[in-house]
């Protein structure tokens, strides 16, 4: 029970990566908050950890918009008091139609690039932006983000590449910026996952 009595917000939480950190640290005591933006998904995720004695609560969120994001931030804040730990695991590579690879930038809609740009390195760095006044109060706390693994390279996905390198080099200088704060700043970056969306 390493997380007793802390608090973990993690995006992307109603599927996937995002679902299994956040049972992971659920089972060794912290309280979830999850979010992302689909409420039922959202949901069967609450079920499952409150089915095994965790704690958790859903809270709904367009991270496209900031003001939800801070939303989110104060509600999470209002119920539990600390965020201790945040992990950005949220991540737009598809829709309900279509994975977002194999076209090159040029065919690449404008609007799908600002939604993968937004959800992947605008909403971690928003979130981030709002958290770090009560971590460093407190001189402690955990940001984790999860890229990827691109042995292909970016053509093809190109807003989804470079989205997931700029989290690793926002993960390099945050951490040098909260070295003194004793904030721990880490970046995970798997390959392909066996996850629902990916099947």
């Amino acid at each position: 029970m390493k997380f007793q009595g802390k608090t973990a917000l993690v995006t992307g939480g109603s599927t996937g990566i995002g679902r299994e950190i956040a049972k992971a640290l659920a089972h060794h005591g912290a309280r979830i908050a999850l979010v992302a933006r689909s409420m039922s998904w959202l949901g069967e995720s609450q079920k499952i950890i409150r089915a095994v004695g965790g704690e958790a609560e859903i809270f709904s969120a367009d991270l496209r918009d900031q003001t939800q994001i801070n939303k989110v931030v104060s509600d999470v804040l209002s119920l539990w008091g600390s965020i201790d730990i945040l992990v950005n695991a949220a991540g737009v590579w598809n829709n309900d139609k279509i994975v977002y690879a194999g076209v090159p930038l040029v065919n690449t809609p404008a609007e799908q690039i600002d939604e993968v740009l937004d959800v992947g390195i605008r909403a971690p760095m928003h979130l981030t932006h709002a958290l770090l006044p009560g971590m460093i109060q407190k001189k402690q706390g955990k940001i984790i983000s999860i890229s990827g693994t691109f042995a292909s390279g970016g053509a093809g996905w190109l807003h989804y590449y470079v989205s997931k390198l700029a989290l690793e080099h926002f993960t390099v200088g945050l951490a040098q910026e909260l070295r003194e704060h004793e904030i721990q700043v880490n970046c995970i970056s798997p390959s392909d996952t066996d996850t629902e969306a990916l099947r």
